[in-house]
């Protein structure tokens, strides 16, 4: 499912009528996916992508925090695979059973069972190996609210983008910032869905 649609960026658009711009509202759309998901802390799927809120199959690999519980990216859709390996070949006998854990998506929480075959998790450094599905099925609304906000400012001020003021009435007016920058109420918007966890890629 896509982040947002042009039809609904243009109900932050209310001046801009019929769909000749949609084009430009959906390039937009996608520069926010990536820059939102950035700040977000959500990783890309692979090196020379970029961040996007959309689910997409990822793979981390995180240092062994021991105990039960492996904390990663939120939300987790889906495990594809975890392999544990206390010497980073991630082979086959390093795979983790996925009757061995629970998984608890939309915390990014993966929980090895009480009465799991693997027992713990490793202290190894780089240890763990998951590929998994992560990102939203569904974009929640307020996500998608954000974008709204923040596409229709771009589009508001896409023709003195980078300028910090402009000739006027014979003087000059000095401009808001109107560059790649998320709006404070944009990000306020976004704070619930910022990680606060890190991750290695």
């Amino acid at each position: 499912m896509a982040l947002a649609t042009a039809a609904q960026i243009r109900v932050y658009l209310r001046s801009l009528q019929g769909t000749a711009e949609d084009s430009t509202l959906d390039s937009m759309i996608s520069r926010f996916d990536a820059i939102g998901a950035s700040w977000c802390g959500l990783p890309s799927a692979s090196v020379g992508t970029s961040p996007t809120f959309e689910d997409v199959t990822i793979t981390q690999y995180i240092d062994g925090p021991g105990g039960q519980e492996l904390h990663t990216t939120r939300p987790i859709q889906s495990v594809t695979s975890i392999h544990d390996s206390t010497d980073r070949t991630y082979a086959a006998a390093d795979l983790v059973a996925s009757g061995d854990y629970t998984l608890y998506g939309d915390e990014g929480l993966i929980r090895l069972d009480d009465d799991s075959a693997h027992g713990a998790w490793s202290t190894t450094a780089r240890a763990i190996k998951l590929t998994a599905v992560i990102g939203f099925a569904t974009v929640p609304a307020a996500i998608t609210h954000a974008c709204g906000l923040q596409v229709a400012f771009w589009y508001q001020n896409r023709e003195t983008a980078g300028r910090r003021s402009v000739s006027q009435g014979g003087g000059s007016v000095s401009l808001t910032d109107s560059g790649l920058s998320l709006l404070p109420e944009v990000k306020e918007a976004l704070a619930p869905f910022r990680l606060t966890h890190g991750w290695i890629s």
